[in-house]
């Protein structure tokens, strides 16, 4: 090789560095043939920056296929990934831009999925991505927390500074140093209360230790119920009778079975329990009201006195049973003849009986503001009319009765006026 000339030797060099230079392009960069191999799988990805094509593909640090194309489709960064023919991807499986170190080429990292998810296509798409912190969002977060220090520091250093802040550190240390001499000395003077204190410390501590080792020896009751079988092998009996129980239940055997599983025994207690809230309801409207009134009766000086039971079921319809004590009482007339040796003689009688005892009992219905009665008034039949204002704390009455009378019918007109709750004026 001595004898070549200059210009031979660099031309060997030259061809020689093409060769390795050749090899080492087809062990690093995968070209030509195995582009051409496997199918495509689509990543969408919010930002694909620094990453280039025919970069690796890779799972768990092996290649398993190339970046074939990177294209911008709506506003995200379309990668497609040529993925190797032997390697099947689940559709589970996730996707990460990453880089190797800091300042590093970027490649896609593929994390695998469960093996019993379905396989991805060909011309599929891998739905879940993982996004990755690059080298810039990084720095502006680093940036950020600097930013904060630094104004942490500048605060500190504005409260800290100038002879106000040098004030306020000393006044901090003599309260500080003040805390600690009061503390010493307080244990100074309570020393032999403090020996105590450690001392009963000592002793509850020394009582526990042998409690928990007669526990453990089965001395005492609850020692037995610990470490007896028999206790363990009576407790696991109980706890299977309970078993048993909940079984036979849970199958409908026995009273309490068939009440909670039969469904028409369910269906019977539900329709009583309604009835009875219904019952129930109806008793808590239903409303009974007690009433004294006096009348004063100028032409005999005497006062009529009526005791009424108002039983009123509903708003609109209620009864009304009273016992009135009528001082005027009835009068009769008695003319009586008698002849005595041809002679008549009539004698008249007038009699008159008082404080004569009547009853009334009379239904009432309500429409609107006009009420409606109907029955036995004092004794008689009679009817009545009522109208309520004021929010039925005024009331207009007009009472007809007793037509059967010799005399005009009975008619009665009275208000009343109720100022409070219980109290009303007549």
């Amino acid at each position: 090789m001595s004898n070549l000339s200059i210009e031979a030797k660099v031309g060997v060099f030259v061809v020689i560095g093409m060769i390795i230079l050749g090899y080492m392009s087809m062990r690093l960069g995968r070209l030509g043939f195995k582009m051409d191999k496997g199918y495509d799988v689509k990543v969408y990805f919010d930002s694909a920056s620094g990453l280039e094509e025919d970069v690796s593909v890779e799972i768990a640090g092996v290649e398993v296929g190339r970046v074939r194309k990177i294209l911008l489709e709506e506003g995200k960064a379309l990668v497609i990934l040529r993925i190797d023919s032997n390697v099947k991807l689940r559709k589970d499986v996730k996707a990460s831009i990453r880089s190797r170190g800091i300042l590093g080429d970027k490649y896609v990292v593929l994390i695998q999925g469960s093996p019993s998810a379905p396989l991805i296509e060909p011309d599929g798409r891998i739905i879940s991505t993982v996004s990755a912190t690059d080298l810039e969002s990084l720095m502006n977060v680093l940036g950020e927390v600097a930013e904060n220090i630094s104004e942490l520091t500048r605060s500190f250093a504005n409260v800290m500074g100038g002879e106000k802040g040098e004030a306020s550190l000393r006044s901090i240390v003599d309260s500080m140093k003040a805390v600690a001499e009061t503390l010493n000395r307080t244990v100074q003077e309570n020393n032999e209360e403090l020996v105590k204190i450690i001392a009963n410390l000592s002793e509850f501590s020394a009582t526990i230790n042998e409690i928990s080792s007669k526990i453990n020896k089965g001395e005492g009751s609850i020692g037995k119920l610990i470490s007896k079988d028999d206790t363990v092998e009576k407790l696991n009996e109980t706890l299977a009778s309970l078993q048993k129980i909940t079984e036979k239940v849970n199958r409908g055997e026995g009273s309490i079975g068939k009440l909670i599983n039969d469904e028409e025994t369910v269906e019977n207690i539900n329709s009583t329990l309604t009835s009875l809230n219904d019952y129930m309801q109806k008793q808590e409207a239903f409303r009974t009201y007690l009433d004294y009134r006096g009348e004063y009766l100028f032409d005999s000086n005497d006062v009529k006195s009526y005791l009424s039971l108002r039983i009123q079921p509903r708003d609109d319809k209620y009864y009304l049973l009273q016992i009135v004590d009528d001082p005027g009482g009835v009068e009769s007339e008695t003319d009586i003849t008698t002849t005595t040796n041809g002679t008549t003689t009539t004698q008249h009688i007038e009699k008159n009986e008082k404080s004569e005892i009547k009853f009334s009992a009379q239904i009432a219905k309500r429409y609107y503001d006009l009420g409606l009665r109907g029955g036995i008034f004092e004794s008689t039949g009679g009817f009545a009319f009522d109208y309520y204002l004021f929010k039925d704390r005024l009331t207009l009455s007009m009472e007809a009765f007793d037509f059967d009378s010799d005399s005009n019918a009975h008619l009665k007109f009275k208000a009343d006026f109720t100022p409070f709750k219980h109290l009303y004026i007549t």
